[in-house]
Formats: C-alpha cells, structure tokens, sequence
C-alpha cells in the first residue's frame, strides 16, 4: 500500500476546516440565489434592494467558494485516491461536464450582477446560473456518493463498459442518498443565505448610505427568520431519515446528526433574540451558525470514513510525510485567509457612498 504524504490527523482537520469555510459562501449562492431571484420578482423596496445588493456579492462569493472548496478536494485526492479516482473515472463524463457548467454558472452570476436597472436580464441570468449551480451539486454529489459505495463498482462497470473499457459515463443518480443530501445541504444553505442577509444588513450597509430602504435590517432580520424556520424543518427531516433508517446510507453519512439540528435550532432562538432584543445578538447567530458548519463538516468527516471502512481503513495507511508541500500549503493557507479576512475589514470601515 503506499503512503500518504501528510500526517492523517492533518488531513483530517484541514478537510474539515476546508469544508466549513466552502460551505458558507457555498449557502449563499446555492441556496442563498434562489431568494434573490424570488425577491427579484417580488419587486418591492425592501425585496428589490436585497436582490441587488446580494447578486453585486454573488461573483464574490462564488470565487470565494470554489477556493475554499480546493482545499477539502486537496486532501480528498490525496487520502482517499483510490476510491476517488475509481468513482470519478467510473462517472467521468458526468464529473468532467462540471468545468463548462462552472463557466457559464459564473458569467451568468457576472451578467446577473452588472446587470444594473435592467431587472429582466438579472433575473434571466440569475435563474440560469441557479440552474449551473444545483447542477453542479447533483453531480458532485453523484461521484463523491459512489466513493463511499465501493460495492456498487462492479455494477456500474458492467453497465457502462465495451469489451472491459470503462466508458465513463456511468451515475449513480437512483441512489436516494444523493438527493437527501441535496436537500440537507439547501437547508443548511437556507440557514447560510439568512444569517449573510441579516449580518451584511447590520455591520456592512452603512445608514448613511443612499437607498437604503427604512427599516432594512428589520426587514433582514425576518427574512433571517423565515429562511432559518424553513431550514430547521428541512434537517428535522433529515434526522428523522438518520434517526428511522429511512436511508441507511444516510445515516452513516451522517452520524449525530442530531447535534447539528440542535445548533440550527440554537440559531433560531437567537435570531429571535435579535428582532426583538439587541442587533448585537445577530453577530451570537453567525458565530453559532459558524459552529453548526463545523459540527456538521465533522459529522459527515466520520460518515465518509465509515463509508470507505468497507474498502479501505483510511486511517490504518502508512504515511511518508512529505514536509515542504506542506509547510507551502500552510504559508499559502494562511496568507490567503490573511488577505481575505482584511478585504471583510475594509469593507466594514469603509464608507459608502
């Protein structure tokens, strides 16, 4: 067998801290896009200004994302490579159709964005890049769920394979796995796009900024609400799904899940606490929100490896630490969290026009 070159325990954390931080620009656009359609459409003072406002951030944010989502897939390639490469090659096509549906999701976030007073292009470009972005998810989904599925390689071969040449085109798409996890992740992205509206609202729209609708980050605050409401029911669902073993898979995908429901819950009281006591209490929300990422980045860090434990024990593999790529990594990791986290401050001390 040979060795992975990175201490397990160092895969291990910065998958997970890779995961967490791709999840949150990951909510905003995935299931954060959607609203801002929707808002688009509902034209009113308060929904119209959110519309613009969250597409300007969307190139943002998905930038951010797919940096951020380098990391776990970083690791992913280097510790898992043998089931990662086997699921990938078994559904290349499907795996390779992700870089041109990347392409044309961005330029349309762009168009969306710079799309100024023109509200119809916005939102046409807008829903065809929603379109590129849960696409994208399904066939994410599609290849990483087959690597936990080892025994279902056979199979796929079999089915798409001419004289022993595996033809790529191969998918896992009637494993209902899949589409459980969609939905766990638009709920936990519900959850996401809320907390960002509300956050931005209070510490990134200055009051002295022109247009700015009276009373917006009452306005966010209750969007926060409604959209954390809706993602709390979507992961009672999901646990209920672990909890009945309505989806075996699932639920070893997602070991305690119970924990995570519990923090999306805690969100909401303080949500709560936000609208009717203190704004203060909106930055307590995205710190918990911060936690139930990370808690659920781990939990489903646990239900990957127990996943694979059927082909490959991941965390019985000899390593043969290679430490200059991992001390460039670290250099590189920190200094891009660096740069970015003073863009976030700038961005709060600066004053709009």
């Amino acid at each position: 067998m040979e060795a992975i070159p990175a201490p397990f325990w160092f895969v291990q954390f910065f998958k997970v801290v890779g995961f967490t931080l791709h999840m949150i620009p990951m909510g905003v656009w995935f299931a954060g896009l959607p609203i801002v359609i929707l808002c688009a459409i509902w034209n009113g003072k308060h929904s119209r200004f959110f519309a613009r406002r969250m597409s300007s951030q969307l190139p943002v944010m998905m930038a951010l994302g797919i940096n951020f989502g380098i990391v776990p897939l970083l690791f992913l390639q280097t510790t898992y490579y043998k089931a990662f490469y086997t699921a990938t090659i078994i559904t290349a096509w499907w795996w390779i159709a992700i870089v041109p549906i990347v392409i044309i999701g961005y330029y349309s976030i762009y168009i969306a964005a710079y799309s100024g007073e023109i509200r119809n292009r916005m939102i046409l470009c807008s829903i065809l890049a929603s379109l590129c972005l849960a696409s994208i998810a399904v066939l994410m989904t599609n290849g990483l769920s087959l690597m936990v599925s080892s025994e279902q390689w056979g199979d796929k071969i079999a089915e798409a394979s001419y004289y022993g040449a595996v033809l790529g085109t191969a998918n896992n798409f009637s494993d209902t796995v899949i589409w459980l996890r969609l939905v766990t992740m638009f709920g936990i992205g519900l959850i996401t796009a809320g907390i960002w509206a509300t956050f931005d609202s209070h510490f990134l729209v200055r009051s002295t900024a022109k247009n700015v609708p009276e009373n917006y980050r009452q306005w966010t605050t209750t969007l926060a609400l409604l959209l954390t409401c809706t993602g709390v029911v979507i992961l009672t669902g999901t646990e209920y799904a672990v909890k009945t073993d309505f989806s075996p898979a699932l639920a070893v995908a997602y070991p305690f899940f119970g924990w995570v429901l519990l923090l999306a819950c805690a969100v909401f009281v303080v949500l709560l606490l936000a609208k009717t006591v203190s704004a203060k209490f909106v930055g307590v929300a995205a710190l918990l929100h911060f936690l139930t990422l990370a808690g659920f980045a781990v939990i489903r860090q646990i239900g990957q490896n127990n996943g694979m434990a059927t082909f490959i024990e991941v965390s019985q593999q000899p390593e043969k630490v290679q430490w200059d790529p991992l001390i460039a990594f670290l250099v590189c990791f920190l200094i891009g969290l660096g740069v970015i986290t003073w863009m976030v401050v700038q961005c709060v001390k600066c004053k709009e026009e």
